[in-house]
């Protein structure tokens, strides 16, 4: 299993070698890294453990007094010595002699960077032993490869470099091959294209190509679910708007799915900006092509572009019905609709933030013909309400509630058709 925690986060590329091995650092771990820098290059330099003058010439660098290393051996954990002069936190690969231009054998080392992924060739008298403080701190750097993907020249690693050495990028983690993640890297661009997966740009320009049919499922794509409200409490009353009202059961007792408005933290407030911001990203040129859907199935997510208001809403698959047409819920508002795959989108962790919004509810009340609850509709629509929870809900029972509309109960008008 993948670790949850690095399925989808925002990261640097640290270190490339190529498309299918390169080393990221999580964005959230930028202070500590700084703080393991100062650690090792400033706290210990005060005490003298390193040899190192704070702030001393280039030019003096030669006369730097000469430390004898530690004994080491390869796995061994140390902090060895980069370009810069400065040491960094460093496993050893392997031990060798060289010989040096007076032909002196010098015992060498080859050591990885443990939190940034590069690595260097340095003697042994430059590395020094690791604190017991900085053991206990694990790898920062994240070995990753790009999921399914191959590399169709020398030069793919270049335009690799390009695309994702321009800041922040959020890392999807898609499958693990022992302790090497397999991701794709999506970057906001910055000509009102919003984001774009670096794997469909390598293939797009004809850098690379995927090893298997776009049609393969996506691993970690299919636990990927939306974030749940709270429970509702039997007891409790909410201020709530209808978002849809759904099609009489064979119970006749009326449905409906609701947008809590009176919540601490007023989340349904939040959707038209965050519809404002998926119709900014979705509805470029190319969009298709950038982040369309090989193939759908029960529970993926995705966005969904509405075929009356043109508008992208979130959605999840309930059902493949034939071919590429899919039954998908407006997760936000409660209703389903058959769509063509053409239509949806990947979606972005970053509009997976706030949580589903509709609530689906019912009434004990029965009713009969569809022109009592055409005029249910008309009475509940775009009005606030006051939802009574009667009866909490479970996985396969709806909530029972009572509504009331500026103190009047909707329960018992429904009775006076019955």
């Amino acid at each position: 299993m993948v670790d949850k925690e690095i399925v989808n986060t925002k990261v640097f590329v640290s270190c490339i070698e190529s498309i299918n091995k390169f080393y990221v650092l999580r964005a959230n771990e930028v202070k500590t890294i700084v703080q393991i820098q100062e650690e090792i290059n400033y706290n210990w330099s005060r005490t003298g453990f390193l040899e190192l003058e704070n702030g001393a010439d280039e030019d003096n660098s030669e006369e730097e007094k000469e430390v004898e290393g530690v004994d080491i051996k390869p796995g061994d954990l140390v902090v060895a010595k980069f370009q810069d002069k400065l040491f960094y936190r460093a496993k050893v690969l392997s031990i060798f002699i060289e010989l040096d231009s007076s032909l002196t054998e010098v015992d060498m080392a080859e050591v990885l960077y443990i939190d940034y992924g590069n690595i260097g060739m340095v003697p042994i008298n430059s590395t020094r032993p690791i604190s017991s403080s900085l053991l206990a701190l694990p790898p920062l750097a994240i070995q990753c490869s790009l999921f399914d993907c191959l590399a169709l020249g020398e030069d793919t690693t270049t335009e690799f470099r390009g695309l994702v050495n321009k800041g922040c990028l959020l890392l999807e983690t898609m499958g693990r091959r022992e302790e090497v993640l397999e991701v794709d890297l999506i970057r906001e661009m910055g000509d009102n294209m919003g984001y774009s997966s670096v794997r469909d740009v390598l293939v797009l320009c004809g850098k690379a190509v995927f090893y298997s049919s776009p049609s393969t499922i996506i691993p970690n794509v299919e636990e990927r679910d939306y974030k749940q409200l709270p429970s509702l409490i039997a007891g409790s009353v909410h201020t709530v708007m209808l978002s849809h009202l759904h099609q009489l059961s064979h119970q006749q007792l009326p449905q409906l799915s609701v947008q809590l408005l009176s919540d601490q933290d007023k989340v349904a407030l939040q959707l038209p900006s965050l519809m404002d911001q998926m119709g900014e990203v979705y509805g470029v040129k190319r969009s298709e092509e950038l982040w369309g859907l090989g193939r759908c199935w029960p529970g993926m997510v995705c966005a969904v572009r509405d075929s009356r208001d043109k508008m992208w809403y979130r959605g999840q698959v309930v059902k493949v019905v034939k071919g590429r047409m899919v039954r998908v819920k407006y997760v936000d508002f409660g209703n389903t609709e058959l769509v063509p795959a053409h239509r949806m989108r990947r979606l972005f962790q970053d509009f997976m933030e706030l949580p589903a919004l509709a609530i689906r509810v019912f009434m004990r009340v029965k009713v009969e013909g569809v022109e009592v609850m055409a005029m249910l509709k008309e009475g509940i629509d775009l009005v606030d309400l006051d939802m009574k929870i009667v009866e909490e809900g479970c996985e396969d029972i709806l909530p029972r509630v009572e509504l009331k509309v500026e103190g009047n109960s909707v329960n018992k008008w429904l009775k006076q058709f019955v």
